[in-house]
């Protein structure tokens, strides 16, 4: 008996990774011959969403995309700034450190909330009813 393997649905499409959108960033920026280790930065918001918008994390399949609206240049600025990855500080106008900006689209897109501790469970069942509740079996 021969078992065939069914084609892959189009469908469905992989789950974006952080080691995938890291490369497509690296790729993306010039690397200084001085300091190749230096942070994955750009000094603009238009190169930013240009780099950003490349992310599969952010892209049509993404668990992340129906949480967001970036349709317009300021909604896109408004969550670089929400994600703690833009430096106004510097003399040259603006800092994006993009490479803080994917971990704040991985951890948006797919990091659980901290679960509640047991003694908030319990007070949360004794508020609820008065009294604790007695077991049967």
């Amino acid at each position: 008996m021969t078992v065939e393997g069914r084609p892959r649905s189009t469908s469905f499409s992989s789950t974006p990774t952080f080691s995938s959108d890291l490369a497509k960033l690296k790729s993306s920026l010039p690397q200084s011959p001085s300091s190749p280790s230096s942070p994955c930065t750009v000094s603009s918001y238009k190169e930013a969403i240009a780099i950003a918008s490349t992310f599969d994390v952010l892209g049509n399949n993404s668990t992340l995309t129906p949480k967001l609206k970036l349709t317009s240049e300021d909604d896109w600025i408004d969550f670089f700034q929400k994600s703690g990855a833009v430096d106004t500080t510097t003399s040259s106008g603006v800092n994006v450190n993009m490479e803080k900006f994917l971990r704040y689209c991985f951890d948006m897109a797919y990091k659980m909330p901290p679960s509640p501790s047991n003694r908030v469970l319990r007070e949360h069942v004794r508020g609820a009813s008065g009294t604790v509740p007695s077991l049967s079996i």
